[in-house]
């Protein structure tokens, strides 16, 4: 049985390959419909659908890569939450945003 941090890893590798692909589909897949994504500068992201559309318009046509380093993983009985930090680079390798997450 895989640790919860190996599962948390395993499925960060899976969002960086679709974010790299432009596939918000399968990020937008990785959320309950319930969920609420919090962006700087704008107002609390709520809901799948919604949730989907900004990954469209942060991911695009593909191309662009993204680096997720977790740096920390805690679970207790059926719940957990997963903290770290990202940087977006383009195709040339020029960075294009950085930033922090946690998800419970």
């Amino acid at each position: 049985m895989m640790s919860a941090r190996e599962v948390v890893a395993k499925e960060y590798e899976v969002m960086a390959a679709a974010f790299e692909r432009g596939d918000a589909d399968s990020i937008a897949d990785m959320y309950t419909d319930d969920a609420e994504m919090f962006v700087p500068g704008v107002p609390v992201i709520v809901g799948k659908t919604a949730i989907h559309e900004t990954w469209r318009s942060i991911v695009g046509n593909g191309g662009n890569r993204v680096a997720i380093d977790v740096r920390e993983v805690q679970e207790s009985g059926d719940l957990a939450y997963d903290t770290g930090r990202f940087a977006a680079t383009a195709p040339d390798g020029s960075l294009l945003n950085t930033g922090k997450w946690i998800v419970i």
